[in-house]
């Protein structure tokens, strides 16, 4: 069967601001562009039938390259758009905090019952992660190999679905910028293989161990502030 690549846009000045995002159509910066030729060097080698990307430039700055090298087309669909966030995008986080403390508070530990101020709950962005799905597979089957761009809250929907992750559990998978998440359908069922590999970045080569296929697959406990505080990590 075949295999997906969930793989996350490369970095903006929003993720390094420490901004969430959310629909607005930010480009990549200078570091993103560094990052997704990275990530397009790291994926030479496997083989691609098919590439779909979220209609966000973000996104598309990032599919570009890998379509390219790949000699394929790159088909974009709003239903890998980004979560939108209403009210809090463009915020930077600590803002969102002060402004909205009950409801970050839950955004961060209880992300299932979280109700955004004029935004996306996370179970209707599942839900639409499921017609993405659903899109894809009825273009494309279930024996290719896909890479799919996309962003930090829509690949965690996405790794909810296919590992039947409670949404609470939401932020226990870490989905970094340019990160490659890989999924392996097998009689029906899925499966992760690998989960946030980025260690074909330079900054993470110490951290990798060898194999760029053994970064560790989620963040710990509960997401935290000090990983929001990252900038990289998350929907920012």
């Amino acid at each position: 069967m075949g295999k997906l690549y969930l793989i996350r846009h490369g970095q903006t000045d929003s993720n390094s601001g420490k901004q969430l995002q959310g629909r607005i159509d930010y480009p990549l910066n200078a570091e993103g562009l560094r990052q997704a030729r990275a990530m397009t060097a790291y994926m030479d080698s496997v083989k691609l039938d098919a590439i779909y990307s979220s209609s966000m430039l973000r996104a598309r700055m990032t599919a570009a390259p890998l379509a390219l090298a790949h000699n394929l087309p790159y088909r974009c669909t709003e239903l890998l758009q980004e979560m939108s966030f209403g009210e809090w995008e463009g915020l930077p986080l600590d803002e969102i905090g002060r402004r909205w403390p009950r409801e970050m508070e839950l955004f961060l530990t209880k992300p299932g019952e979280w109700q955004p101020p004029g935004g996306e709950t996370f179970a209707e962005a599942v839900e639409r992660s499921k017609k993405a799905l659903a899109y894809i597979f009825s273009q494309e089957g279930h024996d290719k190999d896909i890479a799919v761009v996309s962003h930090g809250g829509l690949i965690r929907c996405l790794l909810c679905v296919f590992l039947g992750l409670p949404l609470n559990n939401f932020w226990k998978l870490c989905v970094h910028n340019v990160s490659v998440s890989v999924i392996r359908e097998w009689d029906g069922n899925f499966m992760a293989e690998n989960i946030n590999v980025r260690n074909f970045l330079s900054e993470d080569k110490a951290l990798a161990g060898g194999s760029p296929f053994k970064t560790p697959a989620a963040a710990g406990p509960s997401f935290g502030r000090d990983e929001a505080a990252e900038g990289g990590a998350g929907i920012l």
